[in-house]
């Protein structure tokens, strides 16, 4: 039974694009791209249960608003619970190795 609906905001949409365009095209790796693909989906999807159980972002900033994380392979997949809709939104899906703190902030201050 899945309890919140999941949104993936355009920006998260894009990002999984270029992650998956760049192993794709860049890396001559298709098969691996599609594969990615469909990780990100399904650890997206999952978060319609229980998405509570993953932790708020460890900058206390990012915490305050509220955004926690998952993770799939090397990507930090962020998102927001709105509990009173019922709806999980997925921000941003950043590799680790970005310094992602202030694209997330710009998202609220815009």
């Amino acid at each position: 039974m899945y309890n919140y609906q999941v949104i993936t905001l355009p920006l998260a949409e894009e990002d999984i694009a270029d992650q998956t365009d760049y192993i794709a095209y860049d890396l001559k790796s298709p098969e691996t791209a599609i594969n990615m693909v469909r990780g990100f989906r399904r650890t997206i999807n999952n978060l319609s249960t229980f998405p509570q159980s993953h932790e708020l972002d460890e900058d206390e900033e990012l915490a305050n608003l509220g955004i926690r994380k998952t993770y799939y392979k090397n990507y930090k997949i962020y998102f927001l619970i709105d509990e009173h809709e019922k709806i999980i939104y997925i921000l941003r899906v950043f590799h680790m190795l970005v310094d992602s703190r202030e694209k997330l902030l710009r998202m609220f201050r815009e």
